[in-house]
């Protein structure tokens, strides 16, 4: 580490650092604070994931915050480490001086009720943009985690910070009550694109307090409820808020959806607002569902680069396999993608023309944005052109 933050102050115009998966343990933490952070510095994005960090680090850095104020992070991302409420207590405290942070991951790091509305506490009046609290511990030797009292802790987040984009709170023990606790705040945000709450257990009355609040068009762009034992009655009480919202990332894997429910929800995507990402796998559909799948595809609702689902048939019945798309948790956690470096791809601006497709409006952090500029061949064009011309003459003759 001190190699590593000599490297920094000599080379200011490195702004990122990834030292996730590292055992740089709190002794590495401190020697980046006092070679790099103590100084005028412009590290902008720091990854710390998996580093076994504990609260003697975040000591550290919270003093060395408070003190020099040369921390000007973006992204601090604390994941994997073993925090616990006085590590969550000094991550809400520092805060406040690093005005500048947007994206700040708290992801299973052993935070309890009171830490969590430590932080919400100081996040209040940030410039907060992205947040990550997910696997809270749901008990521990001394109390027990309240869920009402998590999820309005939440809604009022939500509901105060109106800077907020990105909420990301799996596996936290949220049920259906909950979710009409947190819809309190959704009602009075304007600012929130993506809202992650999968691996709950919202079950399908959550959903419908989900599809009541879609059907107020609410600017959410992207919803993750995977993995919350939804059937096919949650299932086709979202279709009913579907064609209100302005979805463009949906993602209802691993629930117990049948046919019903998944045809009801394909049903409702014909919106003004296509999706972009739609991500299924895991629910118990079969061939109706696929043949209706396979139907949109061919249509060019769905592009395979856009579903996680490939169809394919066996003696004239349809039949789902998974197709491997979604790269959300690959990219959180940092995992290459065939287990080396991918070589480097310089990608030159291209100069969109009348006939290109429209760039795409998901622009989450981990999730790659979807489509990409796609230029039409000029044969293609030329046919095209041809077909209008002769139409126009037979119009004509008629």
């Amino acid at each position: 580490m001190v190699y590593i933050s000599t490297f920094l102050n000599a080379h200011p115009e490195v702004v990122d650092v990834d030292l996730s998966y590292n055992g740089i343990e709190d002794e590495g933490l401190e020697t980046l604070c006092n070679i790099t952070l103590a100084h005028q510095n412009n590290l902008q994005h720091l990854n710390l994931s998996h580093c076994d960090i504990t609260p003697v680090g975040m000591k550290v850095l919270y003093f060395t915050a408070e003190q020099h104020g040369f921390v000007k992070l973006k992204t601090l991302r604390l994941t994997g480490n073993k925090l616990g409420p006085t590590g969550g207590h000094l991550a809400a405290l520092f805060a406040p001086y690093c005005p500048t942070l947007e994206y700040l991951d708290l992801g299973d790091t052993d935070q309890t009720a009171d830490s969590v509305d430590c932080i919400f506490l100081q996040l209040y009046r940030s410039q907060i943009k992205i947040l990550d609290i997910s696997r809270v511990i749901p008990c521990n030797n001394m109390s027990q985690v309240n869920n009402v009292f998590l999820s309005e802790s939440i809604s009022e987040l939500i509901r105060l910070n109106q800077t907020i984009v990105e909420i990301h709170a799996q596996k936290s023990s949220l049920d259906a009550h909950d979710i009409e606790s947190l819809i309190l705040g959704l009602k009075l945000n304007t600012s929130l694109k993506f809202l992650d709450i999968g691996y709950n257990n919202i079950c399908c009355v959550g959903v419908e307090f989900l599809s009541e609040w879609l059907k107020t068009r609410p600017p959410l762009l992207g919803l993750c409820i995977a993995g919350n034992n939804i059937k096919n009655h949650g299932g086709v009480a979202l279709s009913f808020g579907m064609p209100f919202s302005k979805l463009r990332y949906l993602d209802i894997s691993y629930n117990y959806i049948g046919n019903e429910g998944i045809i009801a929800i394909l049903n409702s995507i014909k919106k003004p607002y296509m999706l972009r990402y739609f991500l299924l796998w895991g629910n118990s559909f079969s061939h109706p569902a696929n043949k209706i799948i396979q139907r949109m595809m061919l249509s060019t609702v769905f592009e395979q680069r856009g579903i996680d689902v490939k169809i394919y048939e066996v003696d004239g019945v349809l039949y789902a396999a998974r197709y491997p798309v979604d790269k959300y948790k690959q990219q959180y956690y940092g995992v290459m993608d065939y287990g080396c470096a991918v070589e480097l791809k310089i990608k030159k601006n291209k100069i969109e023309t009348r006939d290109d497709k429209p760039r795409a409006l998901v622009n989450f952090v981990h999730i790659d944005r979807y489509p990409e500029i796609e230029k039409k061949p000029k044969q293609v064009q030329v046919s095209e052109e041809k077909e209008r011309k002769v139409k126009i003459c037979e119009d004509e003759v008629e």
